[in-house]
This record gives structure tokens, C-alpha cells and sequence, in this order.
């Protein structure tokens, strides 16, 4: 029977909770936040607390949290806010909170089945590991080039022995999945991947950012055809003006647009084409396959490419650009709610494209105090090469705002992660 309290303002979901039989709903809903301490400083039992982001009181949601915290740190918080709050959800997930729902995107069965689940994110991951480890141990899996990891004799020790062992494993994995804190971009297409927001635009600037440095030309092509916005960020219309007039004159079947047409100068190294949704579109439609065609064609006047892909996984020609490219960096951030949706696009290259995993690399973005540790990281990932993580910067929205060309110094603060990584 799970003990549950809910804080909401609103009696609907303490009113269906209370239908489930492994529920035990111990008071009606709760209609301000002091009506929080006052039952769980006399009720110890307490399993879950459902709380609203809006519930009456003194207290901003931060400090409410911890303050539940420092009364009761073994209720469960499943948190309901009014929109997505990325900075707030990695401070409230790094104090331990529970679940975070929002309000347009959340059911009551949702809030039934994670509680019946009895599981977070958070707790899932260390499953996941112990499940492993447990194989290992059983089966002495051969994970290091033909070593045996475990032997025999090992697994057959007592507990003493067998808490030693799984150190073992923890440092085996832990020197397989060692960080690689440089890349060396000797190659030709670099693609640039990853979820919605996740920071692909602003990677892609800066990584022809440093290449510009050493004299190199770059093209910049934005894949990313629903949500193109490398434009915007350099501060250039989309289209060339030739372009924009045959758009105008209604002009663009009868006289075939050649790739070459869509370039825009941005200085003297780097070029962008952000148009590309016109050889998509479906009055004048290419096929994906020939994606080959064009980067063949285009790396003639390039030492380097670098693509910003779309985050959508039904696009055949985002596929054929990874099978294509030199260089797959894949973005993600290191909260629990961005490394789901990683994991589940990863799956997708790998079980349904058919992309080979060592094909992709992972870097971490916007990475800040709040974050997943390192260790959970490489662990969940241990598959993958990951090449290092580039730290959160206050400053990217005043890039975006004003114009990244514009914002030099800025730039330079930025700058400094990228070299981490990248052996330029």
C-alpha cells in the first residue's frame, strides 16, 4: 500500500487516486503549503506527495522543495509545472525530486502507472547497471577483447569476494568507457545531430568558428528543413537574393536551381546554404538518396562541411547524411528527461537505419552543476565514444539576440570549450 498526499489545488486527482485499490490517500487535497508541514511533521509514513508548481504560499518552488526535504527526504515529490523550465528541472532533479510532469502534457494515468511503477528515472539507470553487473557475474561475460573479465574460480568466493569483483567490473568499464577529450577533424563532412533544443545550431557556428581560425574554408548547410534558424543566428536572409526573386517570379521549376545557388557569403572562410528546404519541398522534390550526390559535389570547393541535421527521425535524408558524413557528433544534454529522448533517437539510428554505433559520437552540451555525473553518463552510454562536454554559457542567448557575427568577445569565452575537444 502506497502512502499519498496530494498539495494541487484542486481535488480531481486526490478524488481518482482514491478509487486504486494500493493506494492509500491519507488527507484531501492540500490548498496551501504550510497545510504540506503540518501533515508530514505528524505523518512519517508518507510515500509520494503530488504538488502543484502553483500551491499558495511563502515559498518559491525551490526553496519549498527543500524544505519538504529537510522534513521528510524520503517522499517521493512528483512535481507538476506549467511549462518546461530546463535550468529549474536540473536544480529540482539534482536535489532528488522524484518525477516532473507539466500541466498541458500531463494524465492522471500517467501520475497512476509511474506510482505503481515505483520507479524514477534516476532509479531505473541504477537498475539497469546492478542488472548488468549481475549478468556479468553470472555468466562471466567476455566484454575486453577476448579477456575473461571474471574467472571462475572468482565467482565461485563468497559475498566478500564477490563485492570485490563487482569493483572490478566497475573499473574495467570505467578505463572502456574512458572520456576521449580530443578529436581530431582530419576529415572532409562533419554532421552535427541530436533532440529539439539541444544546442546543434550553436555547435555548428562554433565548430566553423575554430576552423575559420586556421584558415580553412567551410561550408555551413542547414539540414534542419522544419526549424532552420543558422540563418538567423548569422544574421543573413535565407535565401540569396537571386533566389528570393525567382521565388517572387514564381520561378524556381522552370529553371532548375543548382545547389550552388542556394550559398550565402558569410566572410571570407565560411560560407552557409540555409535554404535547402526548396530541393525538398514538394513542387520540386529530390530523392534523399541523392544526398550522396550533393555533398560529393559540394566538398570540391570545401575543405570542410559541417550539417546541421534536422532532430525529426523520419526524414530518409538525415539517414543518408550520417551514412555520408566523416564525422557524426551527437548533442544531448545530462538531465534524466534529455538522455531518454537520446536514447531513444540513438535506438532508432542503430536498430531501425541500421547505423552502426561506433559511427556516432556523443558530446554533452550545456553541461552545468546540476547535471548527471560523468560516471552515470558513461555508464548509460558505454557503447558510444564521448568525446567530452561543453559547459552551460549565460551568454548564448545574447549571441542569439544580437546576433552571433556582432559578439566577438563572447565568441572567445565560448571558444575555450571547444578547443578542449577539438584538436584544431
Amino acid at each position: 500500500m502506497k502512502n499519498i498526499i496530494t498539495a494541487l489545488c484542486n481535488s480531481t486527482v486526490n478524488d481518482k487516486l482514491k478509487e486504486i485499490n494500493e493506494f492509500n490517500i491519507i488527507a484531501n487535497d492540500i490548498q496551501y503549503q504550510d497545510g504540506i508541514f503540518e501533515l508530514i511533521e505528524n505523518r512519517k509514513e508518507i510515500d509520494y506527495l503530488i504538488l502543484s508548481e502553483f500551491l499558495p504560499g511563502e515559498y518559491e518552488i525551490k526553496k519549498l522543495i527543500e524544505k519538504i526535504k529537510e522534513k521528510n527526504n524520503n517522499i517521493k515529490i512528483i512535481l507538476i509545472l506549467e511549462n518546461k523550465k530546463e535550468e529549474l528541472e536540473n536544480y529540482l532533479y539534482a536535489k532528488g525530486i522524484f518525477k516532473i510532469f507539466y500541466n498541458n502534457k500531463i494524465e492522471i494515468n500517467d501520475i497512476i502507472n509511474l506510482i505503481k511503477n515505483n520507479y524514477s528515472e534516476n532509479e531505473k539507470i541504477i537498475q539497469e547497471l546492478e542488472n548488468l553487473k549481475n549478468i556479468l557475474i553470472k555468466n562471466n561475460i567476455n566484454i575486453n577483447n577476448g579477456e575473461n573479465l571474471i574467472s571462475k574460480k572468482e565467482i565461485e568466493e563468497n559475498e566478500k569476494t564477490k563485492n570485490k569483483i563487482l569493483e572490478k567490473i566497475k573499473l574495467k568499464l570505467k578505463r572502456k568507457n574512458k572520456i576521449n577529450t580530443k578529436i581530431n577533424l582530419n576529415k572532409k563532412v562533419i554532421s552535427i545531430l541530436g533532440t529539439g533544443g539541444v544546442g546543434k545550431s550553436m555547435a555548428t557556428i562554433n565548430i566553423a568558428n575554430l576552423l575559420k581560425e586556421n584558415n580553412y574554408n567551410i561550408l555551413i548547410v542547414d539540414f534542419d528543413i522544419l526549424n532552420n534558424s543558422l540563418h538567423t543566428l548569422l544574421g543573413v536572409n535565407k535565401y540569396p537574393e537571386k533566389i528570393k526573386n525567382r521565388i517572387k517570379n514564381n520561378d524556381l521549376i522552370s529553371n532548375q536551381i543548382n545547389i550552388k545557388d542556394l550559398i550565402i557569403k558569410i566572410n571570407k572562410n565560411i560560407d552557409l546554404i540555409s535554404g535547402m528546404n526548396l530541393l525538398f519541398d514538394s513542387k520540386y522534390k529530390i530523392s534523399s538518396s541523392k544526398v550522396k550526390n550533393i555533398l560529393e559535389e559540394l566538398k570540391e570547393n570545401y575543405d570542410y562541411i559541417i550539417i546541421d541535421n534536422s532532430a525529426e527521425c523520419f526524414f530518409e535524408y538525415t539517414k543518408n547524411i550520417i551514412i555520408n558524413s566523416d564525422i557524426n557528433i551527437f548533442l544531448f544534454e545530462s538531465n534524466l528527461i534529455e538522455i531518454k529522448k537520446a536514447k531513444r533517437l540513438l535506438e532508432i539510428y542503430n536498430k531501425e537505419w541500421n547505423i552502426e554505433k561506433d559511427k556516432i559520437n556523443l558530446l554533452i552540451n550545456k553541461y552545468n552543476k546540476h547535471s548527471v555525473k560523468d560516471k552515470i553518463i558513461k555508464n548509460i552510454f558505454n557503447e558510444y565514444k564521448i568525446l567530452g562536454k561543453i559547459n552551460f554559457n549565460e551568454k548564448y542567448n545574447l549571441l542569439i539576440n544580437k546576433n552571433y557575427k556582432q559578439n566577438k568577445l563572447v565568441k572567445k569565452e565560448i571558444k575555450k570549450d571547444y578547443e578542449k575537444i577539438f584538436n584544431i
